[in-house]
C-alpha cells in the first residue's frame, strides 16, 4: 500500500556570500562537507539531502571560478609586468643604461620569482580544495543514496496505469503523476540509479523556447542535454550511480529496448525508442510489454501497479 512519506520542511540554504567563502577555505572546504553532510543527516527525508548536496555542489563551482579568476590576475600581472620593464628603457648614456639594465633585470628577476611562488601556492590550495570537495560531494552522495534505498524498501510507488485505445491497433499508455519523493523511489527501484536532482520528473523548464525542453541535466559530466535516443541510451548506460535525468523516467525493457515514462500535466506518458528519437503511439505488442514490465516489478516487490479504466 502507498504510505505516507515523511515531510520536512528543509532548512534555509547559506547566502551566496557564505558559499563564496567557505569555497575559499582551501584545504579546510571540507568543513563546508561536513556542514552539508550534517544537514544531510539531520531530518529523514529526501528533500533536505538533496539541497545539501546542491549546496555542496554549487560552492564547488564557485571555488573553481574563484580559482580560475586568480589564476587569470596573476597571468595579467606577469603580462603587465614584462611590458612594465620593456616600456621602462634605458637612458641615453651608455654606462646609465648598464647600471639600468641591470636594476630591471634584478627587479624582473625578484618579481617573476615571486608570481611563481604565487602561482604554486594557489595551485597547492587550488588542488587540495578540489580533493577535499570531491571526497565531501562522494559522502553526501552515499548518503543520499542509502537514504533512498532504505526508503525504497519501505515505500512502494503506485502506478495507476491507464490503456487508451487508437484506431489502428495503436495504443498510448498513461500513468497518474507521481510524488516527488515517489518519482525519486521508482528511478531507484525500477533502475538502481538516483537522480541527480530533486524534482526531477516534474521540471519542464528550458534554455531555448523555440526547442523542446532538455531531458537531461549538466551533471555528472553531462554536456549534450538534448541527446538522440541512442545517445540517451550511450549516457546512461555508463553511468552506474547517478541520472542526470530531466523530466523523464526512462529504463530498459527485457530485450534491452529503452522506453521512457514522460511527464504530461497530470501524466505520465510511456514513449519506446523509435530510431533517434522516442514515439508515444504503441503497437499493441509494445504496450503489452511495458504493462508486462511493470508488472513483473510488482512481483518484485518494487513497486503497486493499479489497472485503471478512463
Amino acid at each position: 500500500m502507498k504510505k505516507d512519506l515523511p515531510r520536512d520542511t528543509p532548512p534555509d540554504r547559506p547566502a551566496l556570500g557564505a558559499l563564496i567563502e567557505a569555497a575559499d577555505l582551501g584545504p579546510d572546504a571540507h568543513l563546508l562537507g561536513s556542514q552539508a553532510l550534517q544537514r544531510a543527516r539531520s531530518v529523514e527525508t529526501l528533500e533536505v539531502a538533496y539541497s545539501a548536496w546542491a549546496e555542496l555542489q554549487e560552492a564547488h563551482e564557485l571555488a573553481r571560478k574563484r580559482w580560475d579568476e586568480e589564476r587569470k590576475r596573476l597571468v595579467e600581472q606577469g603580462t603587465l609586468l614584462l611590458g612594465a620593464v620593456k616600456a621602462a628603457g634605458a637612458p641615453a648614456s651608455s654606462e646609465e643604461g648598464l647600471t639600468h639594465a641591470g636594476a630591471l633585470e634584478s627587479f624582473l628577476s625578484d618579481a617573476k620569482a615571486k608570481l611563481a611562488d604565487a602561482q604554486q601556492q594557489l595551485d597547492d590550495r587550488a588542488r587540495a580544495a578540489e580533493l577535499a570537495f570531491l571526497e565531501e560531494i562522494r559522502k553526501v552522495k552515499e548518503e543520499l543514496h542509502t537514504r533512498i534505498a532504505r526508503q525504497s524498501a519501505a515505500v512502494r510507488p503506485v502506478f495507476k496505469l491507464v490503456i487508451r485505445v487508437l484506431p489502428g491497433e495503436r495504443r498510448i499508455l498513461h500513468a497518474h503523476r507521481l510524488g516527488p519523493d515517489e518519482s525519486v523511489i521508482a528511478l531507484f527501484a525500477l533502475t538502481g540509479r538516483i537522480p541527480s536532482r530533486y524534482g526531477f520528473l516534474f521540471d519542464d523548464s528550458t534554455d531555448d523556447a523555440l526547442r523542446a525542453p532538455p531531458v537531461l541535466y549538466r551533471d555528472e559530466g553531462v554536456t549534450e542535454v538534448r541527446p538522440s535516443s541512442p545517445l540517451l541510451a550511450a549516457l546512461l548506460s555508463e553511468r552506474r550511480d547517478v541520472w542526470p535525468v530531466k523530466g523523464m523516467l526512462p529504463l530498459t525493457l527485457p530485450d534491452g529496448a529503452w522506453l521512457r515514462w514522460v511527464s504530461r500535466g497530470p501524466v505520465l506518458e510511456a514513449e519506446v525508442q523509435d530510431a533517434e528519437g522516442f514515439r508515444n503511439l504503441l503497437s499493441h505488442e509494445e504496450a503489452e510489454r511495458v504493462t508486462g514490465l511493470l508488472l513483473s516489478h510488482k512481483l518484485a516487490g518494487r513497486l503497486e501497479l493499479e489497472l485503471l479504466r478512463e
